[in-house]
């Protein structure tokens, strides 16, 4: 089941996403690295003031991140965007540095973090990747997804959790 923007509903998605991600150390690997990708590019960001303003284009991806994961489950999606202000923080001490010395650890983070998500993907998953669930967004947003089944456990969410069980969209 190929996405499309806009054709499936976050029940949808998570329905796809589950069987994908089964394992726990896997699971694990994929919250840690979206916010090691969203580090990743805030680095470069960051080097970028919006004029008149304090903020730089750095504050706007956490913005558009954070708002689109409350989009798809908003109590996850919020709790998701927690980390993007520590993520943030980071991102802006290391680009302080010397430029080449942040484009390296900036670099070096991007390459780990790929690393880290393919051999969970190939080491512990033995399955594709789910990119068409959305893309490079997926990269940023997937903690929404992982969130979204702690809340399933926790008793919460019900009415989704039927919804990606039964396969209706629901409201």
């Amino acid at each position: 089941m190929a996405y499309r923007a806009g054709a499936m509903s976050f029940a949808d998605k998570m329905r796809v996403w589950m069987p994908l991600h089964e394992n726990g150390v896997s699971r694990a690997v994929h919250f840690v690295g979206a916010y090691l990708f969203t580090f990743a590019l805030l680095v470069p960001l960051s080097w970028i003031h919006l004029p008149g303003t304090p903020l730089t284009a750095a504050h706007l991806l956490v913005a558009a991140v954070a708002v689109y994961a409350m989009t798809l489950e908003w109590t996850a999606g919020l709790l998701m965007a927690l980390p993007l202000v520590p993520t943030l923080l980071a991102a802006e001490a290391v680009a302080r540095l010397p430029t080449g010395t942040a484009a390296g650890i900036a670099v070096g983070v991007m390459v780990f973090r790929f690393a880290l998500v393919v051999g969970a993907h190939v080491v512990f998953e033995k399955k594709t990747h789910g990119l068409s669930l959305g893309g490079p967004l997926l990269f940023f947003i997937e903690p929404v997804y992982l969130l979204t089944l702690v809340l399933f456990a926790l008793g919460l969410k019900q009415d989704l959790r039927a919804r990606v069980a039964t396969g209706t969209a629901g409201v």
